[in-house]
């Protein structure tokens, strides 16, 4: 190995991971077994529960038996059955099949946070109850300031933390500038 490739090996190794519910995780945990030191960093102070259920299937089932998650994911299956139209009376008039809304598996958005930090918490850090407030990139990384803890330094950054990511923002700008409405809402809720 010369030079200039153990200085590309040594370099790049400590990333800082915005967001603890699925991809952050799943990300640290890749990176850790590819010889990355991952830590995330989650706002809020504990693993969040709840959420939109997550559906597997193909490639994504592949993946999770990598990861040596395939059989606890499938413990904890929903196993979401066809959903029934009915109207004021009652009376169903139409079926939707279960394959239009899940995957080959769908398991709880909670669940699945809940699984992905055990497998990942002896080698990851977890800051939790904390946040990106700003980035300042130079030619040795990045440092991060964070709304609480105090400044550090990673080689690289990611944002996992969701559709309306602080970290993208900070990095690339306000999120105004890149948005294309599609015209398409939705509403999710437990009943």
């Amino acid at each position: 190995m010369n030079e200039t490739q153990n200085q590309t090996k040594t370099k790049n190794q400590t990333v800082l991971i915005s967001g603890g519910s699925v991809a952050g995780p799943t990300l640290a945990y890749w990176l850790h077994r590819h010889g990355f030191t991952p830590t995330i960093v989650e706002r809020a102070p504990q693993l969040r529960d709840g959420g939109y259920a997550v559906d597997f299937r193909g490639e994504a089932l592949d993946v999770l038996d990598r990861m040596g998650l395939l059989e606890g994911i499938r413990a904890l299956d929903t196993e979401m059955g066809d959903a029934a139209m009915v109207d004021a009376e009652g009376r169903q008039y139409a079926t939707l099949p279960a394959a239009v809304f899940a995957g080959d598996l769908e398991v709880l958005k909670g669940d699945l946070t809940r699984m992905l930090y055990e497998a990942t918490r002896e080698d990851v850090e977890y800051v939790f109850g904390d946040s990106i407030a700003s980035l300042e990139q130079d030619e040795d990384g990045v440092l991060v300031t964070f709304e609480r803890g105090a400044p550090r330094r990673f080689d690289l950054v990611v944002g996992a933390d969701g559709l309306h990511s602080k970290t993208r923002a900070l990095a690339f700008g306000p999120e105004e500038e890149f948005v294309r409405h599609l015209g398409i809402y939705t509403a999710i809720f437990n009943l």
